[in-house]
């Protein structure tokens, strides 16, 4: 468990200051003792007096920030990023008599952490017209000079201001002369323990040690007598040097970590472990056999056999066997990608008393937890049939049934919020999960996993193990966790009427773990995870295949060369977690099966290179895109996207398993509004932002990019990705307009849509093509697809669909090399020109319009049209579904809006007034927005709960914009209104921060 690991630096005096704080990719470098002085200006204080209201701390220079730790505990520590600094931190003088120099500096934002020693989510403060902080900030340092700090901080500063920066590779590079000299082989041989010891190296070993989340780089070393591991000078918060004996030593193996054979895992006798990642498996190996000779007192870890025979002979426990499994087959609390992964047992959380001699109250281990629901199977079997095979080398993934995994490290830390929650808090970008998405009910999450397509996962050994503590189910540090929909606070975890504490909870579990009727069939679920129905033609006669690179050498990474594609691999399985260790190869005997016999699995997995080819497709560059994400229904508990200095992010997810693409997608789906018919006179809750000239023509398409960072007014579209009829895509900041992408095309760019995680953006061109950009490389692959398409939309991680001006759908797949050059199924021709396109959020359902007047819907499952309907006689000029597909609203020429379920009945239909002439459309299905041909933008209420018709406006924004609207969209939170215009420019409406949420005032023209 997290709470028991051996952290680097656990003697440390720094006090609150620790790694997790950082961002992703961050590094700490060096820490001074320094006073902080008010600002003269903002105070209106003499500096004679602020030098009287000092604060004593510690200011730490870390790779993208400045971050200053009071020593009053109070206070909490202050993160500075340098991309917020428009000037680099200087020297200043503030008194003419002493001449002392003071570091000064500018921040627009400052974030606070930690606050009275507490682990709360930080608090963004917007500093740039704030009353409560002043923007500018003095300190003094005590023990050394200032120009030095300065001089250290000003490569970094100049590196977070570096525009063509493109991601995290090309920051590291610029790194690199700064931090190699800090991380060497060079071992201090004055930190060894006794001076008559024997160094067996001539030089170190460059390692990290790895922690939960964390890696700290450092140098090991062997003696004649001990292990030494010195901490390098970067992420040195710790001890100078970290040493144990030989004769401590309980275990040792080798591990994999981030897909390579490069860890060497030794685990003491005090019961901690010590977790390294070598450069190569080399460099591993050479150390694992210089180990070997000096720990010949600790027993051969290849022990299956015998292991499995005393479990037989019940000399040991189910749960003691499952953690001997899971450490055999690499798992490990160090590395969240690979915690030991435990199965759900009991499957009756509701009865009053849990009855074990009933087989009903137990869990079928003979079936992985995505096979436990047939209807659900039903769904990924078919999905199964439909995904193209044997195209590897054209970019596409092996077939998979799913593309979330039982065990990630979002998983863990769902778990583990309450008695770690700095990990989630580093996780999240410092914030928990939404609340109705944390873990509150056993049967709750139960449930979830029996019915959600994006929850599969299985349990971790909190769940049995009766001798540690149970201060995970309980909310003892009295966290803030949030209020769900239904007004109910987030506290302790609810456990079913069969227990009444926690301890009993999980008393009850290991009672049913160990029972006659789990010892007779946990077999079965040890083929499904450890075993031979684990992987291949078995794995899906069993259900149980995941998406291939989680599996033990599906990849090799160290024979990739290139460093987006290297890094790209290592963000994924970051994120989703990786299958054990394969250990048997036949069936496992059963625990009464005493003279049964199995096939051990060969110790060395053989490691496979990954299939490198360019597509029909694709465009050659010189280097390939990052690889997609599995699928969109991948999932990490604590979803994650640790931010980055550059603004690039990692697939973000979420505790259910809704990934970017469903969060994207729901800015059209659920945006949460109750209007409550206020006058139009109360309005001053909505901000506008002036409009940003972005291109020289009519914006036709536009996404907002619903990042997980927020920052200040704009705290839910950061970006926008925008196409227009001057051929053009680009992304821009919605704060400023300022164009961080562009690329132009062979003709009008009609429309656009984002990979579920954002690294890929589609767009099409009435010049017959479709555009794939990579946004992390700026690579382009291009598509031609003979007929001029007008609307597109991207399905999931591996799928588009386009409609065409000559009325025909069409699906398309796409990889981490660019696109098929041919469709995967083309939907039938509706026999007129399509005008508009819209799918709901799983991809499982898509609506398109046409220029007769007519709409049609398919099931993008079977490939069926499901329904069609004449709306009018009209053009239609958008469709959009309504949240859960069960109906969309249309848009005619005529400027009415029709409600049409998916049945292809007509529901509703509201004709609006002359001057409200409809030039583009969004609807969640409740209320619809339109952009109308003088400018104005209006907000429409469908239907009421009564599903009754409200034939008013509710909503109306005159001369939003100077020419006509030609595109809107909505924010996923519902917080923000993006609208483009016949002019090129893009202009933002965004709820001021003191509004309610759930209430959408008026807006002003």
């Amino acid at each position: 468990m997290l709470g028991r690991q051996s952290t680097p630096g656990a003697k440390s005096v720094q006090g609150r200051f620790n790694l997790l704080l950082l961002e992703d990719g961050e590094y700490f470098l060096d820490d001074f003792s320094v006073f902080r002085y008010p600002d003269p200006v903002f105070t209106c204080l003499t500096f004679h007096h602020c030098k009287q209201r000092k604060v004593q701390g510690r200011l730490k220079l870390c790779t993208r920030s400045l971050m200053f730790e009071p020593q009053d505990q109070i206070l909490p520590i202050l993160k500075l990023p340098f991309r917020d600094m428009a000037v680099a931190p200087c020297g200043e003088i503030f008194e003419d008599e002493t001449k002392t120099v003071y570091l000064s500096f500018e921040s627009a934002i400052a974030v606070e952490m930690k606050e009275r020693g507490l682990d709360q989510p930080y608090v963004t403060r917007s500093l740039s017209d704030s009353s409560v902080m002043s923007a500018k900030f003095i300190f003094s340092v005590t023990h050394s000079k200032v120009h030095d700090v300065v001089d250290a901080i000003a490569p970094l500063w100049t590196l977070a201001h570096t525009k063509n920066i493109l991601n995290k590779i090309d920051e590291e590079k610029r790194l690199a002369p700064m931090l190699d000299h800090r991380h060497t082989d060079v071992f201090d041989p004055s930190l060894l323990a006794d001076f008559r010891e024997r160094p067996l190296l001539k030089r170190g070993k460059v390692v990290n040690r790895i922690v939960p989340l964390l890696k700290y780089p450092g140098t090991l070393m062997l003696t004649n007598q001990r292990v030494y591991f010195q901490p390098a000078q970067v992420n040195n918060v710790g001890d100078p040097v970290l040493n144990f004996a030989y004769t401590k030593v309980a275990a040792l193996h080798k591990r994999r970590h981030m897909l390579k054979q490069c860890g060497l895992e030794v685990r003491l006798q005090d019961g901690s472990s010590h977790f390294y990642s070598f450069e190569t498996m080399k460099d591993r190996d050479e150390i694992y056999d210089l180990l070997l000779p000096n720990l010949r007192h600790v027993e051969e870890h290849q022990r299956l056999p015998e292991m499995l025979a005393k479990w037989q002979q019940r000399a040991i426990s189910n749960f003691e066997y499952l953690s001997f499994l899971n450490d055999q087959a690499g798992r490990t609390t160090n590395d969240l990608t690979q915690y030991p992964v435990f199965p759900w047992v009991v499957a009756d959380y509701t009865s009053a008393e849990l009855d074990l001699t009933d087989p009903r109250s137990f869990r079928d281990l003979s079936k992985p937890v995505g096979a436990l629901n047939s209807e659900r199977l039903a769904y990924f079997r078919q999905r199964f049939e439909a995904m193209p095979s044997g195209m590897e080398a054209e970019g596409l993934p092996p077939p998979f049934l799913y593309g979330t995994h039982y065990s990630t490290p979002g998983y863990v830390l769902f778990y583990l919020v309450r008695m770690a929650p700095e990990y989630m808090l580093c996780l999240q970008n410092g914030k928990f999960d939404a609340a109705d998405r944390l873990f509150r009910s056993i049967a709750g999450t139960w449930q979830s996993c029996l019915t959600n397509h994006a929850d599969l996962k299985e349990l971790i050994p909190a769940f049995y193990d009766t001798e540690a503590s149970a201060e995970w189910l309980a909310n003892v540090k009295n966290l803030d966790l949030g209020t769900t929909q239904q007004l109910e606070r987030v506290g302790d975890v609810e456990l079913p009427p069969w227990a009444h504490t926690p301890r009993e909870f999980v008393a009850k579990l290991r009672e049913a773990l160990e029972s006659d009727y789990v010892s007779a069939h946990l077999h079965e679920w040890i083929d499904l995870i450890f075993g031979f129905k684990q992987q291949g033609p078995e794995a899906i006669a069993a259900d149980n295949l995941f998406y291939y690179l989680s599996y033990e050498g599906a990849v090799n990474l160290e024979t990739i060369s290139d460093p987006i594609e290297k890094c790209s691999f290592e963000a994924q399985i970051q994120e989703f977690g990786q299958t054990p260790k394969l250990l048997f190869a036949s069936p496992h005997p059963a625990r009464a099966d005493i003279d049964g016999t199995v096939e051990l699995a060969p110790a060395e997995p053989i490691v496979a290179s990954p299939p490198v080819a360019t597509p029909l497709a694709a465009t050659p560059a010189p280097a390939p895109l990052p690889q997609a994400s599995p699928e969109k229904d991948q999932v990490a508990s604590a979803s994650s996207t640790r931010r980055s200095v550059f603004g690039f992010s990692r697939p973000s997810l979420s505790l259910t398993g809704i990934k970017a693409s469903i969060m994207r997608r729901m800015e059209r789906k659920n945006w949460g509004w109750n209007l409550d018919g206020q006058s139009p006179g109360s309005g001053g809750m909505w901000e506008e932002s002036l409009p940003h000239y972005i291109h020289s023509e009519y914006v036709v398409c536009k996404r907002g990019a619903d990042l997980t960072w927020r920052k200040g007014a704009f705290r839910d579209a950061k970006f926008v990705f925008s196409t227009a009829a001057d051929g053009t895509f680009k992304l821009s900041s919605s704060s400023d307009g300022v164009v961080r992408r562009s690329y132009t095309c062979g003709g009008p760019a009609v429309a656009c849509d984002v990979s579920p995680d954002e690294k890929f953006v589609f767009f099409a061109a009435l010049d017959s093509h479709v555009y794939m950009v990579a946004m992390e490389t700026g690579r382009v692959g291009k598509l031609p697809v003979g007929t001029a398409v007008v609307a597109l939309a991207v399905l999931d991680d591996t799928r588009f669909v386009t409609a065409d001006a000559t009325g025909v759908v069409k699906v398309w797949q796409y990889g981490a090399t660019g696109m098929l050059a041919t469709p995967v199924a083309t939907l039938g021709d509706t026999g007129a020109a399509l005008t508009c396109l819209d799918v709901n959020s799983d991809g499982t359902l898509a609506v398109v319009g046409s220029a007769a007047g007519s709409v049609a819907m398919y099931d993008l499952r079977s490939l069926s049209c499901l329904a069609t309907l004449q709306v009018s006689s009209d053009k239609i000029v958008a469709v959009s579904l309504a949240m859960a597909g069960t109906h969309c609203v249309c848009a005619t020429e005529d400027s009415e809006l029709v409600v049409v379920g998916t049945d292809g009945q007509e529901q509703a239909r509201l004709q609006l007034p002359d001057d409200a002439s409809i030039q583009c459309m969004v609807s969640d299905g409740t209320y619809a927005i339109t952009g109308s041909a003088n400018g104005g933008i209006y907000i429409w209420q469908l239907q009421t709960e009564s599903m009754e018709l409200e034939k008013k406006c509710i909503v109306s924004i005159g001369h939003a914009q100077k020419r006509s609207v030609t595109t809107v969209t909505v924010s996923a939170t519902g917080q923000s209104i993006v609208a483009g215009s016949e002019d090129g420019s893009v202009r933002l409406w965004s709820m001021k921060k003191k509004a309610v949420r759930g209430r959408l005032g008026y807006f002003t023209s």
